[in-house]
């Protein structure tokens, strides 16, 4: 796949996101339980719009015991980096990880089946189910599974969201800042395949005319 920059990059994620139809801002990944002590290892990845303010959204943590909140993070101040990737890690982050920090934030989620949400004011635009709680799910359709301490849930590709955690989230390797590492499933090939397509028709209407004076 060739790289993606700039103007380029931009191009691609609003095609993306539009063919999803989905929020502008989603989680990408989430790493709860580090090796060790968790909070010099966890982070949770959020995927938007380039340069989107994120005032008036909020993270939360549910708690699968109870299916009640245990924790609100405003992240009022914080912008969608030019790479469309908003890295968010506790101030304890390792120097790895601190390195690579876009914002600073108590993302050391709880370790047993539970749920993060993302809102939007009191619009809630995307959840994250890791684990079966039951009656007390708060995810997006089946649930994603445990994983192992070190080891993240991440999106099969950039932004995708059929609503459904089990399909959308595969556990894996951490790839804080750089995005998922896996195959993309079908339905983010396709909009992979149509974004590249677009790209080709806009560099071709960019391109200078070799016949011009």
């Amino acid at each position: 796949m060739p790289s993606l920059v700039g103007s380029e990059m931009c191009i691609r994620d609003s095609l993306i996101m539009a063919s999803a139809g989905a929020s502008p801002v989603v989680i990408q990944e989430v790493l709860y339980d580090g090796l060790g002590s968790d909070a010099d290892d966890v982070f949770t990845e959020l995927f938007g719009t380039p340069g989107a303010s994120l005032n008036g959204w909020t993270l939360v943590g549910v708690n699968g015991r109870n299916g009640e909140s245990y924790r609100t993070i405003d992240l009022s101040g914080a912008l969608i980096p030019d790479d469309g990737l908003l890295l968010i890690t506790t101030s304890s982050a390792n120097a790895g990880l601190a390195a690579l920090t876009d914002f600073v934030a108590n993302v050391d989620w709880q370790n047993e089946p539970d749920a993060v949400q993302l809102w939007f004011n009191d619009v809630l635009q995307d959840a994250l189910q890791y684990g079966d709680a039951g009656v007390n799910n708060a995810g997006e359709g089946a649930h994603a599974e445990i994983t192992p301490a070190g080891m993240s849930l991440s999106r099969s590709f950039f932004g995708t969201d059929t609503d459904d955690n089990a399909v959308d989230f595969l556990v894996g390797e951490a790839t804080p800042g750089v995005g998922p590492a896996v195959v993309p499933v079908p339905a983010a090939a396709w909009l992979l395949a149509s974004a590249l397509v677009m790209l080709g028709v806009w560099r071709k209407r960019s391109a200078p005319s070799l016949g011009a004076a």
